[in-house]
């Protein structure tokens, strides 16, 4: 199992890098070319894995890189290594090196893969690599400068690789906040091949929607604590070059719905793995960043498109504006070395606390469930038309009730799952729709505040608002009463 972390790098800090004490000795370099190949119909891609064949000081390496998962940075897969006499792959002689595994085996069966191969890509690097010892782990540091090439398009290299050859992996993550100390590193999540293939696909960074998560019925909480941080935190992740780079309000929304599962999976833990206070501050820095774009995006696009007698006015040019500004604000979070310390420390602390962990998911997610459906129907009891903030304090409970149930869903019987989820999901949506038009009237203010020439309209569009949410009220009574009949679902046996 190949385990590295990848890091981006501004190309002007390049010999910052070259330069630093922590790597010692000078650097071996390598130029090397990488083809990459792959059916038309990317067969290897859809089944999780990637195939190359290398130059490496005049010899052919082949290299199979398969299944395996990225978590804040650190990728951790397969890996079936070997010299080949020729540019083409040796299917064959991958058959040996994987040996007895018969999934990858079934998919190196696939019918006439060999002859449907071809070179979909190039990669071309000079590579400098250093062999550092560090907190008593063996690290290979590597810079890659160069480029991807398909068909004449280029996309840049410039990155940073931290593969560990023997230790600790929380030892890349300690090296990694010791470079940044110095150098303004970004964690990168997705490798080489994965920016190869979008070449050949032609695709952007889509948005990255959270993924089920699947536990064995028999899986310990250390292994569920991971497990549960490394979802949420792709989730964060996968959507960070499209928040950084595009302009879809989709990608912010995952972005930010992947904070709040993270801030919930951590208050689930709270009891055995009490998050560090600067830990936290800094995911809550994180959350209200992306919280402030994500809000005006709302307004824009959904809540003032009610408003129709603004349509078009000075209101909509005002408002557009101001998101442009708080999504660029949030791009420049996540560009940040706060954002990056972040992450790694997080991705550190994952990987120590875990090991410390006693007890079975099951046992652990049947009394937080207990405890979440206890504190819902205690909110829910509390709900009154006359203020407003006790029914959003009831939402925030069925959203957490629901972000847990979901993160150990497979422990329990589908159906009762599924019917406890969506009420859940139906009570957030109906008190969602009247926290929206409350978080608009706080952001109509405070922009009337700052452009008091638009205040005539500003106020019309708040007196609509309001009028609206005083005549469609969400009907406490029958969430309350609806919410009282859930029953908690079923354990599998």
């Amino acid at each position: 199992m190949e385990v590295e972390l990848k890091l981006l790098l501004d190309p002007q800090d390049n010999e910052l890098l070259l330069q630093h004490p922590l790597l010692g000795a000078p650097a071996r370099v390598q130029q090397l070319t990488a083809h990459y190949f792959d059916t038309p119909d990317l067969h290897l891609l859809r089944h999780g894995a990637g195939l190359r064949v290398r130059t490496v000081d005049g010899e052919w390496v082949q290299t199979m890189k398969a299944g395996g998962s990225v978590q804040s940075g650190l990728h951790s897969r397969n890996e079936w290594e070997g010299v080949i006499d020729r540019a083409w792959p040796r299917l064959g002689k991958l058959r040996k090196l994987i040996g007895d595994d018969v999934h990858w085996l079934a998919i190196l069966a696939a019918p006439d893969l060999k002859d449907r191969l071809e070179s979909l890509f190039v990669v071309d690097v000079q590579r400098h690599v250093w062999d550092v010892e560090s907190g008593g782990n063996r690290i290979e540091v590597a810079l890659d400068v160069g480029h991807i090439e398909r068909q004449s398009r280029k996309v840049r290299v410039n990155e940073v690789e931290l593969e560990l050859k023997d230790g600790d992996p929380a030892g890349l993550y300690a090296f990694a906040l010791q470079l940044l100390e110095d150098i303004p590193v970004r964690i990168s999540n997705i490798n080489k091949a994965q920016r190869g293939y979008m070449l050949v696909r032609e695709t952007a960074h889509a948005p990255y929607h959270a993924q089920a998560l699947q536990l064995d019925a028999d899986a310990s909480l250390r292994e569920a604590l991971p497990a549960v941080l490394g979802n949420c935190l792709e989730h964060i992740q996968r959507n960070e070059v499209a928040v950084i780079e595009g302009h879809d309000p989709e990608t912010l929304h995952q972005m930010r719905v992947g904070v709040r599962r993270l801030r919930s999976a951590l208050k689930l833990f709270a009891s055995v793995a009490p998050c560090p206070p600067a830990l936290q501050q800094d995911i809550d820095w994180l959350g209200t960043e992306l919280g402030a774009a994500r809000d005006w995006d709302v307004l824009l696009s959904s809540t003032l498109a009610r408003v129709t007698a603004t349509s078009g006015g000075q209101l909509q040019t005002l408002a557009l504006e101001t998101v442009h500004a708080k999504r660029r604000q949030a791009a420049q979070a996540l560009l940040s070395p706060r954002y990056t310390h972040l992450m790694l420390t997080l991705g550190s602390w994952i990987l120590q606390v875990a090991p410390l962990l006693n007890g079975s998911a099951v046992q652990f997610s049947r009394q937080i469930m207990q405890q979440l459906h206890k504190s819902l129907l205690k909110r829910a009891n509390r709900m009154d038309q006359d203020d407003p903030s006790s029914a959003h304090r009831t939402r925030i409970a069925a959203k957490r009730a629901r972000y847990a149930l979901e993160f150990f869903h497979t422990l329990y019987r589908k159906r009762t799952a599924r019917a406890y989820l969506k009420a859940l999901a139906a009570t957030q949506e109906e008190l969602g729709q009247h926290n929206d038009l409350a978080v608009a009237d706080r952001l109509l203010r405070a922009l009337a505040q700052d452009h008091p020439e638009a205040d005539g309209e500003i106020q019309f569009a708040r007196g609509y608002l309001v009028a609206q949410q005083t005549a469609q009220p969400a009907d406490l009574d029958a969430i309350r009463s609806r919410l009282h009949t859930l029953r908690l679902p079923h354990i599998k046996h």
